[in-house]
């Protein structure tokens, strides 16, 4: 509430105030003689006090609808104001904003024009450089080809010499063991008249350790086939060679008893 407001509403309460007294006063005092003419101005005094405090409450309630006007039309000029004023700095910032966009991407895309033509220059560098190590490669490649060919000719030749020398000497062995096995048997075997100028074969599987995992009789004389894989099984173990390549030939192996 302003101060102007204040001022008026004291007036006004004053202005009541008064008139109620004057009101009381008429209320309460004797009634005048009709006869007398003194007391006239006194109620003309008090409706003109009425009508003034009528008229200045109309008064007052136009000024205070004035004010209330003015002060409406006041902020809404402020308010106006302040709008214009924030669209003006909003279009100034979206201005900003659009020439700031414009210039990065016009920055963007010189960075890529430039990254492209980077990448196109690598490009070419590498191809040139593969190229290059491709040719390398394939001279290498011919040059190492020609060396292996040469070496593993004469590695074969010489494989197959010490292969030639090791089959000879494996053979040996393998007839060595092979007779050392036949006379395991016959050792073992039970010694009848009636075995000579017979034959019984035999299929024998020993493992590493000369010890016999399988006999099989594969043909013969029946009674003298029955004796030598008696004499197999009393043995348990037969004569075997240690190295690899031949017990290869020892392992399963036919054999022929005769006596």
């Amino acid at each position: 509430m302003t101060a102007s407001s204040v001022g008026i509403y004291k007036s006004i309460a004053l202005h009541l105030v008064v008139a109620a007294v004057l009101l009381i006063s008429v209320s309460f005092s004797p009634s005048p003689l009709p006869t007398m003419a003194t007391n006239a101005p006194v109620i003309e005094a008090t409706f003109i006090d009425a009508q003034a405090i009528a008229d200045t409450k109309r008064e007052q309630a136009q000024a205070e609808a004035q004010a209330r006007e003015a002060e409406a039309q006041r902020k809404k000029k402020e308010a106006q104001a302040a709008a214009a004023k924030r669209k003006r700095a909003a279009e100034a910032k979206q201005a900003r904003e659009k020439k700031q966009a414009e210039e990065a991407e016009f920055k963007r895309q010189k960075e890529l024009e430039q990254l492209a033509a980077q990448k196109e220059q690598q490009r070419k560098e590498r191809e040139a450089k593969a190229k290059a190590d491709a040719e390398r490669k394939k001279k290498e490649a011919a040059e190492n080809a020609e060396m292996e060919r040469i070496m593993q000719e004469q590695l074969a030749q010489e494989q197959a010499a010490q292969q030639q020398r090791r089959g000879a000497q494996v053979l040996t062995e393998v007839e060595r063991y092979t007779a050392l096995i036949q006379q395991t048997i016959k050792r073992n075997l039970y010694n009848d008249d009636s075995f000579k100028g017979k034959v019984c074969r035999l299929n024998i599987k020993l493992a590493t350790t000369g010890y016999v995992t399988s006999i099989r009789i594969l043909g013969g004389h029946d009674a003298l086939c029955r004796a030598a894989e008696s004499a197999v099984r009393r043995a348990e173990e037969l004569p075997v060679s240690d190295a690899p390549d031949v017990y290869e030939q020892l392992k399963d192996i036919n054999l022929k008893v005769e006596l």
